[in-house]
């Protein structure tokens, strides 16, 4: 409990450090949420064998910082969650700092930096449910999952930072270079494997007419898994891309391309290749948004190895009226086709519904339900069905 403390006064106290170090004349807005609620679970951390369900308390809290000045867009965004359960269970806690910089060096040309950290235990579904919006608009590569994980009451360390440039070479024609590395860490020991991850990524884009644009781009990873040689790999990925208007309220966007991976093993090389793509159709309107997304990589995992990433997501949010509003989350992912075929297929789902009510502009109240379950071969899980009620509280001001 100390810990997390330390951890949200931390948070706070960083934004608030840099936001008394900004310009008078830039354009700041710092604002925290703080969030307390009370809620049920009947199997929180996805736990094998006979679990029993149980009531919980939590507070989270966090803060957003943005400056924006002439030419450069500062973002800083943090994460803090505590929960404490009535029963025998392990205290869920999960914290998170995200940085962002966009600057224009020139009218043709612009300068990125991302910089992230966030530590979780795998497996619990707190994400879903009034999900924060730390890691914003990151260029990083997306680390998998990991649910053959989930039960093993893992907390998870990710830091990730990584730089990127764009440049127009005419008004119709662009590219782009990134680099980034990510870093997975765990806390205590376990079958899991930790792993440093460098990637860069090389695209061109071209707008063909007022609602579309093509493009091309290659991404290269090298993965190093700690303390052993078994895993290691290397992963091209040459892809296209195509993104359409298809009216003044849906966006299609697509890719597809093939990952070539090469693994050391034991004894050599192994060698594999499979689809990566991916395929985004969203809706927005002034009073809400509609997205369904899919998409299919090779990835590097903490378990068995680099595997193919398999993902369907369906995101809605509606404002009902001026005071209410409802967002609802679904997601299923797959993590398949390891390089060794030690271990068989892993399945995850998750769902959320969360109901939202405005009492006053800094005030409001929340009521959330959700379920999700993993599945894999000869494992006997028991799903975890949630539901949360709460208030929430904004604090802070913009200049």
């Amino acid at each position: 409990m100390h810990r997390s403390i330390i951890h949200t006064s931390s948070l706070t106290l960083a934004a608030g450090t840099l936001l008394s170090a900004v310009p008078a004349m830039a354009e700041t807005s710092f604002v925290t949420d703080v969030s307390i609620g009370v809620g049920a679970s009947t199997n929180p951390y996805l736990e094998n064998g006979p679990v029993d369900s149980t009531g919980s308390v939590s507070i989270s809290v966090a803060p957003r910082l943005v400056v924006t000045e002439s030419v450069t867009t500062f973002k800083l965004r943090g994460y803090a969650r505590l929960e404490e359960y009535e029963e025998d269970f392990r205290t869920n806690n999960g914290y998170g700092l995200s940085g962002s910089v966009d600057h224009e060096l020139s009218e043709r040309t612009q300068l990125r930096g991302r910089l992230g950290y966030s530590g979780s235990i795998l497996g619990v579904n707190d994400a879903f449910f009034n999900p924060p919006e730390v890691f914003d608009d990151n260029f990083l590569p997306i680390i998998a999952d990991d649910i053959a994980l989930n039960g093993l009451d893992q907390r998870r360390h990710t830091v990730q930072t990584g730089i990127g440039i764009t440049h127009s070479l005419t008004e119709l024609d662009s590219i782009s270079a990134d680099a980034g590395v990510s870093l997975i860490r765990f806390s205590g020991g376990g079958v899991q494997n930790e792993y440093n991850f460098f990637n860069q990524n090389l695209g061109y884009s071209r707008i063909i007419s007022d609602r579309t644009s093509i493009g091309a781009s290659v991404g290269f990873g090298q993965v190093n898994y700690l303390g052993q040689r078994q895993g290691d790999s290397t992963i091209i990925t040459p892809s296209v891309n195509i993104s359409h208007q298809l009216s003044e309220d849906f966006t299609l966007s697509a890719s597809a391309g093939v990952s070539f991976a090469n693994s050391k093993n034991l004894i050599g090389t192994s060698k594999s290749q499979d689809f990566s793509g991916s395929l985004s159709l969203c809706r927005t309107t002034e009073t809400g948004n509609l997205c369904l997304s899919g998409s299919r990589s090779t990835s590097p995992t903490s378990f068995d190895g680099v595997r193919s990433q398999t993902s369907f997501t369906l995101g809605y949010s509606q404002q009902l009226n001026r005071d209410d509003s409802l967002t609802f989350n679904a997601g299923y992912s797959r993590s398949s086709n390891s390089v060794f075929g030690i271990s068989d297929d892993f399945d995850y789902l998750r769902t959320s519904a969360t109901y939202n009510r405005r009492f006053t502009d800094r005030i409001s109240g929340f009521v959330s339900a959700g379920y999700s379950d993993s599945f894999q071969s000869g494992i006997n899980r028991r799903a975890n069905t949630q539901v949360s009620v709460g208030i929430r509280f904004t604090l802070g001001n913009n200049r």
